[in-house]
């Protein structure tokens, strides 16, 4: 995905000098969120975002899976990037249903600005989570929750536990990722010859114990959720299993529908552009039906969030997660 269309853009320029005066990635966190507000009201930039999607090779040709939430890129660079996700609601809304596991992004900071929609509900947790490597029972303690509306930006920080409960409408959120520290290890993601190497590398990394120093997740990742009395923990790759193999050109007509319900109802929409689009021989099939929607003065309908996740129960809600948290706490200063 190319970066240059907004090189040198104003907002990117600010991000990138914060970027520079902020060493501390907390502290730039702190200050870039008012430019991701501006980001998000501002009509033309996010008409720009569009054309620089529709336009981009690697963004066409993206395999979208049910594991992928749909976005659009903006920009990225070594030190940080930037994405806009859409979260589709639920069918039948429920308030306080989770809408996947508890998870903590590894060594990833994220800012997230509210710019569309409802917005959602979320819980970060403690840090501290002790796991029974045998019997994959959980202890945490629920740290903060609330919803975007309260705080409409936020920032999770790197290993911090939290869970993302349903919209009760469709909703965007603007997303700023970091490092949790600037590492000299950090340019090595973009390296192809290393990306070729990644799993021989990552295998002399954790056998030297090396990964938070690196910067890479750890060996064994887990996700968690309520059971009763207690949460448990299931393998990341385990958890993930049947949403990154569902593939194929119905998720991709899903996928692509988020991004246009988003174009529509923002109001930011270039028909001239759109048009334009429409008429190229290799824009994607799954662009279509939107594309003719939108040109046609037609109302996208609303995705729906799948009901059910990778866990024996199949979903959970709040209440679950505090009776687990109350009847198994970690100890407040353990």
């Amino acid at each position: 995905m190319s970066t240059q269309v907004f090189e040198h853009h104003p907002y990117i320029e600010r991000l990138k000098k914060l970027n520079h005066d902020y060493e501390n990635r907390p502290e730039f966190h702190s200050h870039a969120g008012a430019i991701l507000q501006e980001m998000g009201a501002d009509k033309e930039f996010l008409k720009a975002v569009v054309q620089r999607n529709f336009d981009d090779e690697g963004y066409k040709a993206q395999v979208w899976s049910q594991y992928n939430i749909p976005f659009l890129y903006i920009y990225e660079c070594t030190d940080f990037h930037l994405k806009i996700h859409f979260f589709p609601a639920m069918k039948d809304y429920k308030a306080g249903q989770a809408a996947h596991c508890i998870h903590h992004h590894n060594n990833y900071i994220l800012t997230t600005a509210a710019i569309y929609g409802s917005g959602y509900e979320t819980m970060l947790f403690d840090k501290k989570v002790e796991v029974d490597e045998k019997t994959l029972e959980t202890r945490m303690r629920v740290a903060k929750h609330f919803t975007q509306k309260e705080y409409p930006v936020h920032t999770i920080d790197a290993w911090e536990p939290h869970v993302v409960f349903m919209p009760p409408a469709y909703s965007t959120t603007l997303q700023l990722w970091t490092p949790d520290k600037k590492r000299g290890t950090d340019g090595l993601r973009s390296n192809p010859i290393l990306k070729a190497l990644k799993m021989p590398l990552r295998k002399v990394i954790y056998w030297c114990g090396l990964e938070r120093a690196v910067g890479i997740s750890a060996q064994k990742t887990y996700q968690w959720y309520p059971e009763g009395d207690h949460f448990k923990a299931i393998l990341e790759d385990e958890y993930f299993g049947p949403t990154r193999n569902a593939k194929g050109p119905e998720v991709d007509l899903w996928s692509m529908q988020n991004v246009f319900i988003f174009i529509q109802r923002m109001g930011i929409a270039d028909m001239d552009y759109l048009r334009e689009v429409r008429q190229r021989p290799d824009t994607p099939a799954a662009y279509l039906p939107w594309l003719d929607m939108l040109l046609n003065g037609q109302e996208i309908p609303d995705t729906w969030h799948r009901d059910s996740i990778n866990i024996p129960r199949k979903t959970y809600r709040a209440e679950d997660i505090y009776a687990a948290a109350q009847m198994n706490p970690l100890p407040v200063n353990g």
